[in-house]
């Protein structure tokens, strides 16, 4: 009988969360879908749309505040991090939540992360809430088992 070879499991490139007990809560405006962030503007070009450069800021702007208030504060540059999204839409029109995702992400980066490679997003629920629509946003470092500060990690 042939022997089984072993093999070895490489890790990606991480680093150890400096900040692992650290979470940021976000409630945002819900982003426009990715089919409705670019215009086309000749010559096989295309730019950012009106709607969309408005939520950037308004996204932006809310998260600055939220990270003065609470004191958050930006971890390595090969953190894993993980985004935990509730949706919360107007109305029952079926919309397909991951196409929010690609604005959000592309905002955030810079003000949350260094780059969204390391950015695990998880929509982990999605609600009518006619009163009251909104993407809330929870945003805390992935730990994994073996982390050199007694988290769980590598």
């Amino acid at each position: 009988m042939a022997k089984k070879k072993k093999y070895e499991i490489e890790d990606l490139d991480r680093d150890s969360p400096s900040y692992p007990n650290q979470k940021l809560k976000l409630i945002l405006p819900i982003p426009p879908s990715i089919n409705h962030i670019y215009q086309n503007v000749g010559r096989g070009s295309r730019r950012l749309t009106t709607e969309a450069v408005k939520y950037i800021k308004t996204a932006q702007d809310i998260a600055k505040k939220e990270i003065k208030k609470t004191g958050w504060k930006k971890d390595g540059e090969k953190v894993w991090n993980v985004m935990d999204l509730y949706f919360y839409f107007p109305d029952k029109r079926v919309r397909d939540s991951h196409n929010c995702l690609k604005l959000l992400t592309d905002c955030m980066e810079g003000l949350l992360f260094y780059d969204d490679y390391f950015l695990l997003p998880r929509i982990q629920d999605v609600q009518l809430d006619r009163e009251n629509p909104r993407l809330e946003i929870l945003y805390y470092p992935q730990i994994k088992e073996g982390d050199k500060n007694g988290n769980k990690s590598n």
